[in-house]
């Protein structure tokens, strides 16, 4: 990773970012973009659900939701309604996904596109679209281990007992239901996955699994391992960026403690385990590094989850702390990843690591990097500048 020079501020950042998305939107058809290749977006039909592709199982199109998310945050940043209407448009293009009982990534999918739009006033379709996949999500809760499926065709018994630490910020859609609908259910599932994943998926160090696998028996784990990072005891940088964003996430939603001590924990592990530039190698522990890819989604995650602890946290120095934590993220991701010539590279963040294993998206622009970042700009109080929702 090559150093851009000194950060933009944060204007400038705001600038480079809608000329990224308008530089996307132009040259998009109907396909939603998902990682960059030779940087150019690799885009999925906003209908590429999960399957089996052989004897693989294929996740298909779980990002989706944050290009639509990118076009809210750009409309409530820029007050340009064009933004909120193109955004409009590409909600529709996922239209049937709210039935999809194969993923735990409904969350993924509605809460940016459909429920964000809800929050920021553009009702109507949207919401109602948005409620189907919170009760499509919430059958997907397994009631005798306290956790939704993450992986496969709901109750099908090999895929029955997974659950990814990705989950954590699946839960959204169902608290953001709860409130609209007042049915205590789905706010009742998400409480019951955190508190199960808050017990299984913490190292002692306050490092987190990305996989656990639950056996037939309440309670008991068959394994704990990995999909995306290096080893299966390796801290996997944004499965732990999405461990302090769903636990602060959980705290502000529930106000339990073991929420707060949980984030507190994935927070501290995080932000010790940087290195001096501030950008996360994509696996903390990976053996190649100083020579290792970077992952800068997993630090705009974390920038946000550190926002978010911030906003909630009841120690006022550790708030403070988290601030400043979330503005270095963000100030080193200036510096080091923001493009800065978004019509000739496509993207807004550079330097992103979809799947090491899987060689793919690697020193990439990552569409959910680009929606996290955008989402951490917006949290960070300026004069006249509207605060987004969480």
């Amino acid at each position: 990773m090559t150093p851009a020079g000194g950060p933009p501020g944060l204007d400038a950042r705001l600038a480079l970012t809608l000329r990224a998305i308008d530089h996307t939107a132009r040259r998009l058809g109907d396909s939603f973009p998902h990682v960059t290749e030779e940087g150019r977006w690799k885009t999925l039909a906003g209908s590429d659900g999960p399957r089996w592709t052989g004897t693989t199982w294929r996740h298909g199109n779980w990002t989706a939701g944050f290009w639509v998310g990118c076009l809210w945050l750009a409309s409530q940043w820029s007050g340009d309604a064009r933004y909120a209407d193109a955004a409009r448009l590409w909600a529709e293009r996922l239209a049937g996904r709210e039935h999809d009982d194969r993923t735990h990534d409904l969350g993924f999918l509605f809460y940016p596109s459909h429920a964000v739009g809800d929050l920021l006033g553009h009702d109507g379709a949207l919401s109602a679209r948005a409620l189907v996949a919170a009760r499509t999500l919430l059958s997907r809760f397994v009631e005798t281990g306290g956790y939704l499926q993450a992986w496969g065709p709901r109750g099908d018994p090999e895929w029955v007992g997974t659950s990814t630490i990705d989950t954590m910020m699946n839960l959204p859609l169902l608290w953001w239901a709860s409130r609209k609908t007042g049915d205590g259910r789905y706010a009742a599932a998400a409480a019951a996955h955190a508190a199960t994943t808050r017990r299984h998926f913490f190292r002692p160090d306050g490092s987190t699994y990305h996989l656990v696998v639950y056996g037939r028996t309440p309670g008991a784990v068959s394994r704990k391992t990995t999909f995306q990072g290096h080893a299966p005891e390796s801290a996997w940088a944004r499965g732990q960026a999405w461990a302090i964003a769903g636990f602060a996430i959980a705290y502000r939603e529930t106000g339990a403690g073991q929420f707060l001590a949980a984030a507190d924990a994935a927070a501290h592990y995080f932000t010790r385990r940087l290195p001096a530039d501030r950008v996360p190698y994509w696996d903390f522990d990976d053996p190649a590094i100083p020579d290792a890819p970077r992952d800068s989604s997993a630090a705009a995650i974390a920038a946000d989850g550190l926002l978010e602890l911030s906003a909630v946290h009841p120690s006022p120095a550790r708030a403070r702390r988290y601030r400043d934590e979330a503005a270095s993220l963000l100030e080193a991701l200036a510096a080091h990843c923001q493009n800065r010539a978004p019509e000739e590279i496509d993207g807004v963040l550079l330097h992103g690591c979809y799947s090491r294993p899987h060689r793919e998206g690697v020193d990439s622009a990552l569409i959910w990097g680009d929606y996290f970042y955008l989402r951490s700009l917006g949290r960070v109080p300026a004069a006249g500048r509207p605060v987004l929702p969480g």
